[in-house]
């Protein structure tokens, strides 16, 4: 889970582990497009090479 910080466009964004730390976060063209708002928790999976990253996974939680 993370939580969105600043979104970037409409598949990317800054958002923040629960760790505290930030990492840029987009959505694959294979997935519908979601709405990504400030402050939304999503699912994230970080990609292995570099935590820095993460693909958004589904869409929003409440």
């Amino acid at each position: 889970m993370a939580t969105i910080r600043r979104v970037l466009s409409p598949r990317t964004c800054h958002a923040v582990l629960p760790n505290g730390k930030e990492i840029f976060g987009t959505i694959q063209k294979e997935l519908p497009d979601f709405p990504l708002e400030e402050g939304a928790a999503v699912r994230v999976s970080l990609y292995v090479s570099d935590f820095s990253y993460g693909e958004m996974l589904g869409g929003v939680v409440n």
